[in-house]
């Protein structure tokens, strides 16, 4: 059939009726339109153009493809992405957030209360040294200091003797008085730990996508990669990705000191149309993060 033109010339990509407007409930709006203009005219899209009807060109295009059929005519069906100029001044959606929490097995010496309970100073599962020497455990190897002088002189032998291993409270076992090496719980008595060398820790991880209209706030996520934060906006560095319901702060005090916890684990950056989409996962830490090992966040 011959093509026969009426009305439009179709000398310039015309946007058709029907185009879609969808919102992900957290304010990132995508937008799906169709362009029909005569084949000749070339490709006219660029990555990053903002869409046409004004009221929504801060969504700017991700991607098109353009369709030729055997009348000269091309359609375009183009996919646009903004957020929503109404969610934090459209300078970043609100993070889409899944809370993973399940128990992990630790080595039982670990447990936060072993022998000093941070949080109440009681119910010390090992007790605070000093411990009381005992019959009850095995036998440890002891070494003369002296000794070690005279073999690094002489090349000698290092004279070794046992002696009693030391008891704390339910029977946990250790191979000095003020503590060492920990032996596990040998006293039967105490039925609940006896044997015992693991338990289950509860561990809680915070993982989410959050888009960002602006590439020095994407940075900022790999540059905290690592951190520690007792808010949820790494001390104002970035938007809110823990859940709103969990306010703060997140921190614990021991003595005269505070750890935060919060640990920022992982980032993934992707480039999204015009914004950054970021995927990241946080762990969080009841005890918290020591800063001699993490970093801490601190305010912009």
């Amino acid at each position: 059939m011959a093509r026969q033109d009426y009305g439009d010339d179709l000398l310039e990509d015309i946007l058709q009726p029907g185009w879609k407007l969808s919102d992900d409930g957290f304010g990132l709006h995508t937008i799906s339109a169709t362009y029909k203009a005569d084949n000749t005219l070339g490709f006219e899209f660029a990555r990053g153009d903002p869409f046409v009807v004004a009221e929504f060109a801060y969504c700017k295009l991700h991607k098109q493809t353009s369709s030729f059929d055997a009348l000269g005519i091309k359609t375009s069906v183009c996919e646009y992405v903004g957020i929503d100029p109404d969610i934090n001044s459209g300078n970043f959606t609100n993070a889409q957030i899944t809370t993973a929490g399940g128990l992990s097995t630790e080595k039982l010496e670990t447990i936060p209360n072993f022998t000093f309970d941070f949080a109440t100073q009681r119910n010390m599962l090992a007790g605070p040294a000093p411990y009381t020497q005992s019959p009850i455990g095995p036998l440890v190897s002891i070494k003369n200091p002296a000794d070690f002088v005279a073999q690094a002189v002489t090349g000698g032998a290092v004279a070794v003797t046992k002696q009693q291993s030391f008891i704390g409270e339910n029977g946990a076992c250790f191979e000095n008085e003020d503590g060492g090496k920990f032996l596990g719980f040998v006293d039967p008595q105490f039925d609940y730990f006896y044997g015992k060398t693991s338990y289950l820790a509860a561990q809680q991880t915070f993982s989410g996508i959050v888009y960002v209209s602006d590439d020095a706030m994407a940075n900022e996520f790999l540059n905290l990669l690592s951190t520690t934060s007792s808010t949820g906006n790494w001390e104002g560095n970035l938007p809110y990705i823990i859940p709103t319901y969990l306010t703060g702060p997140f921190s614990q005090t021991v003595g005269d000191d505070a750890y935060n916890q919060l640990l920022l684990t992982q980032t993934n950056i992707e480039s999204f149309g015009d914004l950054y989409k970021i995927s990241y996962e946080i762990k969080f830490s009841v005890p918290g993060w020591h800063p001699a090992v993490y970093n801490e966040a601190s305010a912009p």
